[in-house]
């Protein structure tokens, strides 16, 4: 699952992060081993220190994920989040993004939105593209027409969540990637580092309990910290803890900022209909 937060929050992931339905959930074809799905995520206050971390705080990720291994992935999220600060008026953030990441990797677009009610208080509309030789470049039409070159080594967001996977299938319990996902501007890269855990296999009490093709599935308590690039031994920006599903399906997720932590409940999951690539 890719998500995040800082008033112009993302979510992440990561990935992602992200009412059962059985009849619609189907199992992946051996070349997409991501399910497309729908989730909801509830957010409350689980932890704060420090005189400027809020003392309540409420609100929703909606997470859709579409695609396959052939046509590509599109993703379209959606955070709302209201903290509490300990003086002062409620601050409300309502962030939507749009992603889609091609099948080969090389091209990753995307439009993110901030809004205060219905006002739109900020656009990043941009396009991500690998060369022929692994060169990374960056076209933004908005905030600001904007050329760059990024990080060759970065990745985008599913092929993250396919590495993360692999790497759990195989007892790998370490991942370090640099990683581009179009937010906080649309030119950041972060470098991020995933602890992987043994496979579990206790119930949980979210809403993967009544999705039947998962009762059976494999999943791998993740911890993801990022770090700025450009930040040498600084603390990471977040941290995102979750549970990560065989079929790329997030849940149990925590999200932590430093002086506070949301967490995620998973309240509801719909495994969509997989179409098969030719």
């Amino acid at each position: 699952m890719q998500t995040r937060f800082k008033a112009s929050a993302r979510s992440v992931m990561t990935a992602a992060l992200f009412i059962a339905a059985p009849a619609l959930a189907q199992a992946p074809p051996p070349n997409s081993p991501l399910a497309p799905h729908r989730a909801v995520y509830d957010l409350r206050l689980l932890k704060s220190s420090g005189s400027n971390a809020p003392i309540a705080a409420s609100g929703r990720i909606v997470y859709d994920f579409t695609g396959s291994s052939c046509e590509g992935y599109t993703v379209a999220f959606r955070q709302f989040t209201e903290l509490t600060p300990s003086e002062g008026e409620n601050r409300a953030s309502d962030m939507r993004s749009t992603t889609f990441e091609s099948a080969d990797r090389k091209t990753f677009r995307f439009r993110v939105q901030n809004l205060d009610g219905n006002k739109v208080t900020s656009t990043v509309d941009g396009e991500a593209v690998r060369s022929g030789d692994g060169a990374l470049s960056l076209a933004l039409k908005q905030p600001a027409p904007t050329q760059a070159d990024l990080d060759h080594d970065a990745v985008f967001p599913t092929d993250m969540m396919l590495q993360a996977l692999k790497a759990a299938q195989v007892g790998q319990p370490i991942l370090a990637l640099k990683v581009f996902d179009g937010s906080d501007g649309g030119e950041k890269v972060y470098h991020t580092m995933s602890i992987i855990g043994k496979p579990l296999a206790e119930p949980l009490t979210d809403a993967t309990k009544d999705v039947a093709t998962m009762k059976s599935m494999r999943r791998w308590t993740t911890r993801v910290s990022y770090f700025d690039v450009e930040k040498v031994d600084a603390p990471p920006v977040y941290v995102l803890t979750f549970q990560m599903w065989e079929n790329g399906v997030s849940s149990d997720l925590i999200i932590d900022y430093g002086d506070f932590q949301l967490k995620g409940e998973m309240t509801a999951v719909d495994l969509l209909p997989v179409k098969a690539c030719p």
